[in-house]
């Protein structure tokens, strides 16, 4: 399991960088990282991630090979600036 943290002062936004070496050290480690889960909205403060987060996800997903698990998506949401 490779865990991530939300970061506070972004907004309870995601830390990319933070979050690719994470899974390069893994890898370095020995460990095959095979999916990325994320909660959106997370608990438990219940903050979305910004559109630019998710896309930045899916990027890294792509990129890594990683499935994109997502949990308690909700269609409705709407993202504002």
């Amino acid at each position: 399991q490779v865990g991530y943290q939300m970061v506070e002062e972004q907004g309870w936004g995601l830390d990319m960088g933070e979050l690719t070496a994470k899974i390069a050290d893994a890898r370095r480690e020995g460990y095959n990282p095979k999916a990325l889960v994320i909660i959106n909205p997370g608990n438990p403060v219940g903050n979305c991630l910004s559109y630019d987060n998710l896309v930045d996800l899916v990027k890294l997903c792509k990129t890594e090979g990683l499935v994109l698990l997502a949990d308690e998506v909700y269609q409705e949401n709407v993202y504002t600036d």
